[in-house]
């Protein structure tokens, strides 16, 4: 905006010089002008002067006492009536343009129109003209004196002749019998004088010198011409002004929409920041000033963390609120002489200079990760985030602006993954792994189109009987040169790239196709991501499946985490809640190890908790864990929640559970993730039990069936009787 006040003011000097300039170039024209009318009026004359004066030369050989109004005073009347015979043909020599001339028709009109301005100063016995006789002289050949009359005499045209000006128009006049002007000055004032040579048979007879008395006229003039000069300017002026107002606004309205396009190309709409085309330029120089200067630099990638749960929580106005609010934190907290630039969504990046070593960078970086990691007022809500941080230092990471940028989102990689709100720096093992990942990725997607996953079941058993109540069905991913892919490593995976919507799709119709083969007793339970409900539309994807499949829906579980329920969105809640009118059962999975909150149990339509395998583990060992899951099994019960331990190994903790009163359990020490061939084995297996159980009640009911027989006999027979 500077910028466009500086050049408006550029522009308004400009209109104002060029008015300036205008009104200057007027006021000359109009004096250039009014000089010029002068002169023509002093040209008429001197040329009605002179025929006045002529004739009565021509008439009576002399000069009368006045002529014009002025004393006349004979000096040579012997020469004088010489030089004028009566009845000579005489005639004025052709005039210069100094006073009358050939271009004297061409300003008439300026001189017509000049003249209105003087024609205060005219009477009647002025002929008309402005021009007034000061004196006159008549003059021989040779330069004597013969007659003077006026304000001339002897003394004061002797002292105009001695002045070379005045004798050189003298001399032309003669020489060239054209009338000649020039000015002489009387003590210190200039007068003109005009000197008109008279022919008389083709010979030089006489010269008549006058005087031209133009004061009044010049004064009258003078103000006429500041009259006009100041009413022009001021029409100038407002001319100017209209226009230049006018054109200063659409000006400054295109200057500003310039800026505003040229600001758009290199910063962000929403911070204000310099994006990534502004954020490369001034990358690249600062390696070239980096090598130059034999000095470090460093670029530092942040990426906000869970800043995806905020948005979809809050929303997006509020997303956007929480990254003006960063932009501001960041814009604080770097140096002069670093650069911070948004790449888009909530990945941002600096260019730290003028390192010394690249530990200088270090605090930097802990202020940004302190000041992005307080609490946020957006809203009206309190919102907690903060910011992971990779780091890349030049020449040693990369000596161009791809290289340092691709490094510095590696460790940024390694910094989520080491627990977030924390930096990390660039280390070349980062790239071996992010190559690892990449064709990991590629070779994930390859086995889902080539069906190379496979889905194992894991049994789940009544703690107070010994049953089989069900199977968790678990991916998994033989890979065809690297071997058995652990779940921890393809399905974190998978909900990164989206991948995670194909596979648990997948895995539900397998299973559920599957377990159609089952006892109708023995229950389904199957993972649901928190990245499928992102993605897909869950209950409508879980009611095709179970209608292609004909599996019942009392029979499947479907298994989230806490995390899903942290979003607490509209549409998680509406999609629980219409799977459970669908009739399938929803288990909460790895209970305690994230935000637990016993509201959930009262929101959502949670039947079933799964007691994490980290509490499991240190089961009769540790008295917290224990105490934990005592508590867990005792919230089950008063709320009619069934109870699952998973990751039970030892009779030990089997036994603990089961005095405990929970309800079922679930891990190695009862059997591991089986094969189709292992589930099937086991499934008839567990037939075959069932069936012996039911004959050994048979017979140990046999008799007390007998007996009471024989009573209803007898009673049969009684009634009979009576």
């Amino acid at each position: 905006m500077s910028e466009v006040g500086a050049r408006d003011r550029l522009v308004m000097a400009g209109l104002i010089i060029l008015g300036l300039l205008t009104v200057v170039a007027g006021i000359m024209s109009g004096r250039s002008t009014l000089q010029y009318v002068l002169e023509s009026d002093a040209g008429q004359a001197v040329e009605n002067w002179t025929n006045l004066i002529d004739e009565n030369l021509t008439a009576t050989g002399t000069l009368p006492g006045q002529v014009l109004g002025e004393n006349v005073e004979i000096i040579a009347p012997k020469i004088l009536a010489g030089h004028t015979s009566p009845g000579n043909d005489t005639a004025p020599f052709s005039r210069n343009g100094g006073l009358v001339g050939e271009h004297q028709r061409s300003v008439n009109g300026l001189e017509n129109f000049a003249l209105q301005w003087v024609s205060k100063s005219r009477t009647q016995g002025d002929e008309g003209y402005v021009s007034k006789l000061g004196g006159f002289a008549v003059l021989a050949p040779d330069h004597s004196i013969l007659a003077t009359g006026g304000s001339f005499n002897g003394d004061v045209l002797k002292g105009a002749l001695s002045d070379e000006t005045v004798r050189d128009a003298l001399d032309t006049a003669i020489a060239t019998g054209k009338t000649q002007s020039s000015d002489y000055f009387d003590g210190n004032e200039g007068k003109p004088i005009a000197f008109v040579p008279i022919v008389s048979d083709g010979k030089l007879d006489r010269v008549y010198a006058f005087e031209v008395d133009q004061k009044a006229a010049a004064a009258m003039t003078d103000v006429a011409l500041t009259v006009v000069s100041l009413a022009t300017s001021l029409l100038i002026v407002m001319g100017f002004s209209v226009p230049a107002v006018i054109a200063s606004r659409r000006i400054r309205e295109r200057w500003r929409a310039e800026d505003q396009i040229r600001f758009l190309a290199l910063h962000d709409s929403l911070t204000g920041l310099p994006n990534r085309l502004q954020l490369r330029q001034t990358l690249d120089l600062a390696i070239l000033r980096c090598k130059r200067n034999e000095k470090p630099m460093a670029v530092l990638a942040l990426d906000l963390d869970r800043f995806k749960d905020i948005n979809d929580t809050l929303g997006h106005p509020a997303g956007d609120a929480l990254l003006q609010e960063v932009a501001t934190r960041l814009r604080a907290n770097v140096r002069e002489v670093d650069l911070v630039g948004r790449l888009g969504g909530d990945e941002f990046t600096i260019v730290a200079e003028q390192l010394d070593s690249p530990e200088d960078v270090l605090p930097l970086a802990r202020r940004i990760c302190t000041a992005l990691g307080e609490t946020y007022r957006i809203d009206g809500h309190d919102v907690i985030s903060s910011t992971s941080i990779g780091i890349a230092i030049a020449p040693i990471d990369g000596e161009t602006g791809d290289q340092l940028l691709k490094n510095a989102d590696l460790a940024l990689y390694r910094a989520k993954q080491d627990g977030r709100n924390t930096y990390r720096f660039f280390e070349p093992s980062m790239d071996a792994a992010l190559q690892k990942r990449r064709r990991l990725e590629n070779d994930l997607r390859v086995a889902i189109r080539k069906n190379q996953l496979h889905v194992e079941y894991q049994p789940q058993f009544d703690l107070k009987t010994g049953t089989l109540t069900g199977y968790e069905a678990l991916a998994r991913w033989h890979h065809p040169t690297d071997g058995d892919i652990p779940p921890s490593v393809f399905l974190p995976l998978a909900e990164e790239t989206g991948l995670i919507g194909p596979i648990g799709e997948w895995v539900l119709r397998t299973a559920a196709a599957y377990a159609t083969t089952w006892p109708k007793d023995t229950k389904l339970a199957v993972n649901l991501s928190p990245a499928q409900f992102k993605v897909q539309n869950v209950t409508e994807m879980v009611r095709r499946i179970l209608d292609e499949t004909g599996f019942e829906p009392r029979r499947l579980e479907l298994e989230i985490t806490e995390s899903l329920l942290l979003q607490n969105s509209e549409t998680v809640v509406g999609t629980l809640e219409a799977l459970d009118r669908l009739g399938v059962s929803i288990a909460m999975d790895d209970f305690g190890t994230g935000y637990s909150s016993l509201s959930y149990l009262t929101r959502f339509p949670v039947r079933k908790i799964k007691i994490d395998r980290s509490f499991i583990e240190t089961l009769g060992e540790d008295k917290q864990s224990s105490a934990i899951v005592n508590s867990i099994v005792g919230l089950g019960k008063s709320l009619d929640v069934t109870i699952t331990a998973e990751g039970v190994e030892t009779q030990n903790q089997a036994e603990l559970l089961k005095r405990w009163g929970c309800n079922e359990v679930q891990g190695y020490f009862f059997g591991g993730p089986e094969d189709q061939v292992e589930v099937d084995r086991q499934v008839h297996s567990e037939q075959q039990d069932r069936q012996a159980d039911d004959e050994q009640q048979v017979h140990a009911n046999q008799p007390v069936l007998a007996d009471r027989q024989r009573q209803r006999d007898r009673a049969e027979e009684h009634s009979l009787v009576a």
